[in-house]
This record gives structure tokens, sequence and C-alpha cells, in this order.
């Protein structure tokens, strides 16, 4: 009996020390297995159980004017969440958040909900506002510091500039076509629970934006949209743009809209409002592009500027159309043509140029092509291959209806003409600079081609500074202590419901360059649709006037008079 029991207890220790080591085997074998196949699942699950991602906006590059001041530039803010699944006194925290947010209650309860990791209560506050929240250490609340963009200068090149919405999402200009540059990478931060369950975000380095400097000059932006602006509420334009360019360098100095929008608060303008017409407009131009067609007739050698046209008498009839001038003209030279702005004149000259001619002179001064300024809805405009133009086709094309164009691209063709010839390449975007303010981008005055031959260049010039003399369309654009040159534009617009053209509806534009023999500065400025004045003369060249005269004053570009006597001077110091 005794031998029997113990033959039973040692059967019992054996099967427990046999269990034990099983067991303890299984567990060894689970750890092992665990820590070699399955690391990076457990691994997952407890970073699950410590840490969430939050939707943020890392701080984004600055843009900047040539001058480097500041036109868009993130400011840091705050942004309070909340995470349900750790809140432990809903109560306490609906009534902490309420009182310093001054959000109604109910309006956070309802964000409390069960199951959800995470909700966003109040975006881009204060940052201060923010620290009086993190103070008072509320389980299941975690402040994320976050930016908001921040425009200074208001409405100041709005629609060149753009916007950015929440989630640091690039909505328009710039701001959308750059946002790879601008944008920091990574739109998501890391959340992590200390030891008391309360989730809190450590500070991490996001360095991957880069600054923008554009070539644009913010006292001339502010020049130009307050000249634009100040005609544009005398005559009520659907919308109007004005562009300074820098004929020698290419540099788009200023881009004026009109109507234009506040940045801050893009959301309560119409996307209308957001629309940069100086490059996602075409429309025809009207008596502008008649300099197109004299540099054209010029550069061939087919025509001479004091070459004469029978206007016919203001009444001249092609196949089954007539074409009438607004005074009754009979024989005129080019740059007469030009002077008055003949349609009949200036289609005469067109028919001994020849279509082919006209057409390559339009593609070699950038039309019916890209300018690629780094904006989004850049258009290109239209013009037909010349092989299908009609007669009328390129008597309209002559006096610039019948095909479209952008404003960017007749501020390039006018700029050549104020160059001799030489067709720079405009730009915006001058320098990308990384966040250790190295350039990583540099753009730099580029010679596009020579597009006309300097001495064709120069003769229009100086008939260009015909019409802002007496007699000619663009008096209005005449300054007293500068020579201008330039060219009005008063073109009917199709009606879209008649598809004719409306004798009550016009695109009125004046386009020049000054001064005229060493151009600064070339100046373009459209009006859609003024009224009750509506021509290029009355309406544009005034405008014109102004941001020219403030535009020379403000680079201290010497009256002309002056700069001749101080030549007298040096010429009389050298006979000495």
């Amino acid at each position: 009996m005794e031998w029997t029991s113990i033959k039973w207890i040692k059967l019992r220790i054996l099967i427990i020390s046999t269990f034990f080591v099983l067991f303890l085997g299984l567990i060894l074998f689970r750890s092992y297995q665990l820590q070699i196949f399955e690391n990076a699942r457990v691994k997952n699950l407890a970073r699950r159980q410590y840490q969430t991602t939050l939707p943020v906006q890392f701080k984004r590059g600055t843009i900047y004017d040539r001058n480097g001041n500041a036109l868009a530039l993130d400011v840091q803010v705050a942004s309070v969440a909340i995470h349900p699944s750790e809140i432990e006194d809903k109560n306490q925290i609906v009534k902490e958040l309420s009182a310093i947010l001054k959000i109604p209650p109910v309006k956070i309860s309802s964000k409390i909900r069960e199951g959800r990791k995470f909700e966003w209560v109040a975006r881009r506050l204060a940052f201060e506002t923010g620290q009086k929240i993190k103070d008072l250490k509320l389980k299941g609340v975690s402040i994320v510091p976050e930016y908001r963009r921040f425009y200074p200068n208001k409405e100041l090149a709005g629609a060149v500039l753009g916007s950015v919405g929440y989630d640091a999402k690039a909505l328009a200009g710039i701001e959308l076509s750059m946002d790879s540059f601008l944008r920091a990478g990574s739109d998501e931060v890391i959340a992590e629970k200390d030891a008391r369950g309360r989730f809190y975000t450590p500070v991490q380095s996001q360095d991957y934006y880069h600054d923008i400097h554009l070539t644009l000059d913010a006292n001339l932006q502010y020049t130009a949209e307050k000249y634009l602006t100040e005609t544009a509420k005398q005559y009520n334009p659907k919308s109007g743009f004005a562009i300074i360019l820098n004929p020698q360098t290419g540099e788009v100095l200023a881009m004026a809209n009109y109507p234009t929008f506040n940045p801050n608060v893009y959301w309560e303008y119409s996307m209308d409002n957001w629309k940069n017409h100086a490059v996602v407009d075409t429309y025809e131009p009207g008596s502008t592009f008649k300099a197109i067609l004299a540099a054209s007739a010029l550069n061939s050698g087919k025509v001479n500027i004091n070459d004469k046209f029978f206007c016919e008498n203001g009444s001249y009839v092609i196949g089954k159309r007539v074409i009438h001038d607004h005074e009754n003209y009979g024989s005129l030279s080019l740059a007469e043509i030009v002077k008055v702005s003949s349609n009949i004149g200036i289609t005469k000259v067109a028919l001994k140029t020849g279509k082919k001619v006209f057409y390559d002179t339009m593609f070699d001064l950038g039309f019916n092509q890209a300018v690629n300024l780094k904006l989004p809805g850049e258009q290109r405009g239209s013009v037909a291959p010349y092989q299908k133009w009609k007669d009328i086709d390129f008597s309209n094309m002559a006096f610039g209806q019948g095909l479209t164009v952008s404003g960017m691209q007749m501020a390039q063709a006018y700029a050549t003409i104020a160059n001799k010839g030489i067709r720079m390449k405009p730009y915006l975007v001058h320098r990308i600079v990384d966040s250790s303010g190295v350039t990583i981008i540099e753009n730099m005055a580029t010679v596009a081609s020579q597009a006309l031959k300097e001495d064709a260049a120069i003769v229009l010039k100086n008939a260009l500074k015909g019409v802002v003399q007496p007699g000619g369309t663009g008096k209005l654009a005449r300054l007293d202590e500068y020579t201008v040159a330039g060219k009005t534009g008063t073109a009917q617009k199709v009606n879209v419901q008649t598809k004719v053209y409306d004798e009550h509806d016009y695109v009125s534009s004046f386009i020049g360059f000054v001064p005229a023999d060493n151009p600064e500065f070339m100046i373009y400025v459209v009006y859609d649709s003024p009224h009750p004045l509506h021509t290029g003369g009355a309406v544009a060249a005034p405008t014109f006037r102004k941001i020219a005269q403030d535009a020379l004053a403000y680079a201290g570009v010497p009256p002309e008079h002056i700069k001749l006597a101080l030549g007298r001077e040096g010429d009389a110091e050298k006979k000495r």
C-alpha cells in the first residue's frame, strides 16, 4: 500500500513536471515566435495603443517679392483635438473647452463619440489659447502645433499668389503651381500617450520647405492695382488687368487684376475673383495688334514706314464684307496708319505683306504658344494656320479680330519691339531657396530669339511714338517729361447668343513702353466691357499714364530733358 502510494506520488510529480516543462517550452517558443516572426506586428499593435496620427499643416515656405518683402508666410497657431476613447470625464472636457473656445457645449459633446480615435474641435487658434488648454492637462485632449497661411498685404497680388486652404491644400496661383517646393512634405504628425494616458505631440522637425523669390516689386504692384481699380470704379468693367514688364530682362514687375480678393479670407469671394486675367483670359486684342502686322511688314522689307496706302475714304469692300474706318481717310503712310489706327490702311499693308510672313512673325513674337510663367491655367490663345485664311480673315487679323491672345503674350510682343527686336523670355519666379538658405534654382534674363531686325523694331517704335502725339488715338497716355511709344485697342466682342460682333460691348486697352528710346517699363492695361466710355484711348490710356508716371518716379528715372542736359554737360567736359 505504501509502495503504491509512493509510486503514485512519483507519477504525479512526473506528470506535473512534464506539464511544467511543456508549458515553459511553449512560452519560450511563443516568445521566440513573437520576437523573430511577428516582431513587426506586435510593435504595430503596441504603437496603435500609444500613438495616433493627426493631419496637420507643417510650415510652408515664404513667398517674397524681388526686394525681400514677404508676400505670403506662415504664422504658428494651435489646434485642439480630442481622442474620445481616452476621455474619462466627458463633462469636464465639454465645460472647459466650451468656456475657452466659446463653442456651444452641445457641439463639443457631439464630437465625443464612442469608437472614434480622433476628432478636431478647433483649428488654427492663437498659440496662447492653445497653451491655456494645454495647461489644464485634460486626459483625451491634445494641442497640435500647426501653421496658418498669412498674407500681410491682404489683396496685394492676390490673384498671382493664390491661396492655401485647410490642411495645407494649395488652391490657386503661385501657391498651387509651386506647391511641391513650398510644401514641407508629410501632412501628418504622430501624437503619443504620456505615462498618464494623455496624448501629446512631440516637436518634429520639418525642414523640407523652400522659399520662393518672385520678380514682382510690391511697390509697383501696389501702383498698378491702385490705378487699375480707380479707373474700374469709374467705368464698371467686368474685369481688367495691368502688367508691368522689364523689356530688357523679361522680368514681370507687376501683374494687377480687377476684381481681386484677399487670400486670408478667400472663402468670402467668388472664384471668379481668384482669376489671374493676365494669363487665364484670351480675347481678341483689337487695334493693339496693328503694330504686330506693321512689325511683320517692316521686318520683311515688303513695306517701308513712309509707303502710302489709299484708305478708300472710310469704306473698303473685301469679298462680301465691308471694312470701315472711324474717319474718312485718303492716302496715309504706314506711320500715319498706326497713329490714327486705320483698319483699311492696315488691311492694305497686310495684303502687300502676305499671309505666311504675318503668321511667321506672330509665332516669332510668341503668339499661339505658351509663355510658361509657372502659373496655373495659362492660355496660349488661338491663331488658325495661315493656309486656311481667306482675305477677309487676313484683314480682320491685321486689326486684331478673328484670333485670340493672352495678356502676357501681348506684353511679351511689345517688350520685344521695345528691346530692339530681341525677345526676352518672361519670368515671374526669380529664385527657389531651400530651408538652409541655399539657392537651388535661379532664373535669369534669357534671350528667346532675335524676333525682329533691330532697324525694323526701331522704325516701328518711332511710329508708335506718334500714337500719343496730338492727332493720335493715344494722346491721353502722353507724359510731359518722358517720351511714350504705344498703341490703343478698342476690340468689339462677339455676342455669345447672336454669334456676331456687338456694337455695344468692347475690350478696351492701351499698351506701350517708356521712356521710348531706353525703355524701363512695358505697361499693358486692359478692361473688359467698360461703360459708358469704351475706347482704349479714353479708358485705358489715362490709366497707363498714371501707372507710368508713378513707376518712373519710383525707379528714379530722370526726366528726358534732364538726361539731355546731363549729356550735353558730359560732351562739353570731354571737349575741354
